[in-house]
C-alpha cells in the first residue's frame, strides 16, 4: 500500500475487551440490525438477549400501567423495543428508568415513523404517571416543618411529595373505557401528591389554585398575603378580598393534606 493510502487509515485502537463489550451490547439492543458476536454461546447470547429486554419491558410496564393497559400488546412491545434500541439512558439504577422513558418520548420516539399512530396525549399521559411514582418516592420534606398557625403572614411553599400538573387532555380520566380524541375545552389542573399515610393521590383544581400552586413553587420570599394579592391584580379582579380568601382556605385544606409547608 502506497503511503498516501496509509494516511486515510484510522487505526481503531480501543481494547479489545472493550470492542467486545460493543459488539456484546449492540447485539443485546438490536439484534436484527446487528452481527451477533461469535465468541460467545449462542445459546447464552439469546439468553442475555431476552433478559434485558423482558426487565426493561417489565418496568416500564409497571410505571406506566394505564398507557400499558390502553395499548395492544403489539404496539407497546414496540415502543419498548424502540426504547431499548435508541434511547441512550445515562442513569444505571433500574428505578429511574421511567424517567429515562420520559425523555425518550420527547426525543427519539419522534424519529421513529410508527410514532404518526401514537396518542396524541401519550407524552401527557405517560408524564401523570411517571410523576406518581417520582411524587411516592420523593423525600419528604415535611418532617421538620413547624405547623403552619397564620398562613396568610407565612412564607410557605410546595412539598416535595407533591406536585402541580396542567395538561391539554383529562390524563386522570384516561382509560380503555375513555379514550380522548382532542384535548379538553379548558386545560386540566392536577395536584398529585403524597399524604400523611404515604398513600399517593390527586386534586383536581381550577386555573387560580394552579396559579397559586406555582407561585408556591417558586420559593420567593413573598408572604402567601403578598401572593394572593398579586394574583388578585394580575386577574385584575374587582373584589380582591374575594381572592385571598378563597386563597386562604385552599392554603389551609392544602396545608392539613402536607401539599404547602413552611419554607423554615
Amino acid at each position: 500500500m502506497s503511503p498516501s493510502k496509509n494516511k486515510n487509515v484510522q487505526q481503531d485502537n480501543t481494547p479489545s475487551f472493550i470492542q467486545t463489550q460493543h459488539k456484546f451490547t449492540q447485539y443485546i439492543r438490536d439484534p436484527e440490525n446487528s452481527p451477533k458476536p461469535t465468541d460467545i454461546d449462542e445459546r447464552r447470547m439469546n439468553m442475555y438477549r431476552d433478559l434485558l429486554f423482558t426487565n426493561i419491558s417489565n418496568i416500564i410496564g409497571d410505571a406506566f400501567p394505564v398507557l400499558k393497559k390502553i395499548s395492544t400488546d403489539e404496539r407497546w412491545e414496540q415502543m419498548c423495543r424502540d426504547f431499548f434500541i435508541h434511547h441512550p439512558c445515562h442513569s444505571p439504577y433500574f428505578s429511574e428508568v421511567s424517567q429515562e422513558f420520559i425523555q425518550y418520548l420527547q426525543t427519539e420516539r419522534i424519529e421513529n415513523a410508527q410514532s404518526q399512530d401514537d396518542f396524541a396525549f401519550l407524552l401527557e399521559l405517560a408524564h401523570y404517571e411517571w410523576t406518581e411514582l417520582f411524587v411516592s418516592v420523593a423525600e419528604d420534606s415535611k418532617i421538620t416543618k413547624p405547623a403552619i398557625t397564620q398562613p396568610l403572614n407565612e412564607i410557605l411553599t410546595v412539598a416535595s411529595t407533591a406536585m402541580p400538573l396542567a395538561y391539554q387532555y383529562p390524563v386522570h380520566r384516561i382509560s380503555p373505557d375513555f379514550i380522548p380524541k382532542k384535548p379538553g375545552k379548558q386545560p386540566t389542573y392536577l395536584v398529585v401528591y403524597r399524604d400523611m399515610d404515604n398513600k399517593v393521590g390527586f386534586l383536581e383544581i381550577n386555573s387560580m389554585t394552579h396559579a397559586l400552586m406555582e407561585k408556591l413553587s417558586e420559593k420567593s420570599n413573598l408572604t402567601c398575603l403578598q401572593i394572593l394579592t398579586n394574583l388578585a391584580n394580575e386577574m385584575q379582579h374587582p373584589n380582591p378580598d374575594v381572592v385571598i380568601q378563597g386563597g386562604l382556605s385552599i392554603i389551609e385544606d392544602f396545608s392539613n393534606r402536607g401539599i404547602v409547608i413552611p419554607t423554615h
